[in-house]
């Protein structure tokens, strides 16, 4: 059976956003039950000097090294694409988070397990709450469509100043 891809992704517009943190709060609220940002699965990266802010989520890589670390197999693909953690299976030994390229893998200190984007089922609420429109959910066509576009834009611009 071929690997499951992901067909839908988080789209992240860094130019937009603001550092309002209105994601990581939704993601607490729906996950954890508080508004509580240090238990939220997206993370608001702040350059504070360079007025800079990079909002990050699991990426439900196709090789997904975090499941390829984990010795209990608690992290896999569903039929979708998106990386899972089981937590019945996890040990809490976070060679996961050892493993993610992104530093992305979080792991909840309250339950002693790993934890990753969700995705929220397929109804992410950081993008809901978003209200800069720095986040987006989106087809990987379109979005693959949308960064062709916004690339030639900024390379016809380039050529013409």
């Amino acid at each position: 059976m071929a690997p499951a891809t992901v067909t839908q992704q988080l789209v992240i517009h860094p130019e937009k956003c603001t550092a309002c943190r209105m994601c990581e709060l939704a993601c607490s609220f729906e996950h954890e039950g508080e508004f509580n940002p240090q238990r939220s699965r997206i993370r608001v990266e702040v350059f504070q000097e360079d007025a800079f802010y990079l909002p990050m989520a699991c990426y439900h890589c196709d090789d997904y090294p975090c499941g390829q670390v984990c010795p209990t197999d608690a992290i896999g693909k569903l039929e979708n694409g998106w990386v899972e953690v089981t937590a019945a299976k996890c040990i809490g030994c976070k060679m996961c988070m050892l493993a993610c390229p992104f530093g992305v893998m979080g792991y909840s200190t309250k339950l002693g397990v790993a934890q990753n984007c969700d995705l929220c089922h397929g109804e992410p609420q950081c993008v809901k709450f978003c209200a800069p429109g720095a986040l987006e959910f989106r087809d990987i066509e379109t979005t693959r469509e949308h960064r062709r576009g916004a690339f030639a834009e900024r390379v016809k611009a380039a050529m013409q100043g």
